[in-house]
């Protein structure tokens, strides 16, 4: 697959998920990877990081495995 046609299916895919949060993990890495100057996180992040982690430690926050993640990406290219 050349690299335009890979761009263009995951643009594709991209477009069809309405899971925010999926959507801003893999803004995450996608912005992360095109940024390569460092990274800085602001008081306002950090405490949304840290509420998220503790609702986490708590099983109030829904969470994935990694191959139930994995299995649901790879369903919606298929």
């Amino acid at each position: 697959m050349t690299k335009t046609l890979l761009k263009q299916n995951i643009t594709k895919v991209i477009n069809e998920i309405e899971d925010e949060t999926f959507l801003q993990a893999v803004y995450t890495i996608v912005s992360n990877r095109a940024d390569n100057t460092g990274f800085e996180i602001n008081d306002e992040l950090k405490k949304e990081l840290d509420l998220r982690k503790e609702n986490h430690k708590e099983g109030i926050s829904k969470s994935y495995s990694w191959q139930s993640v994995k299995k649901s990406a790879l369903g919606r290219i298929t």
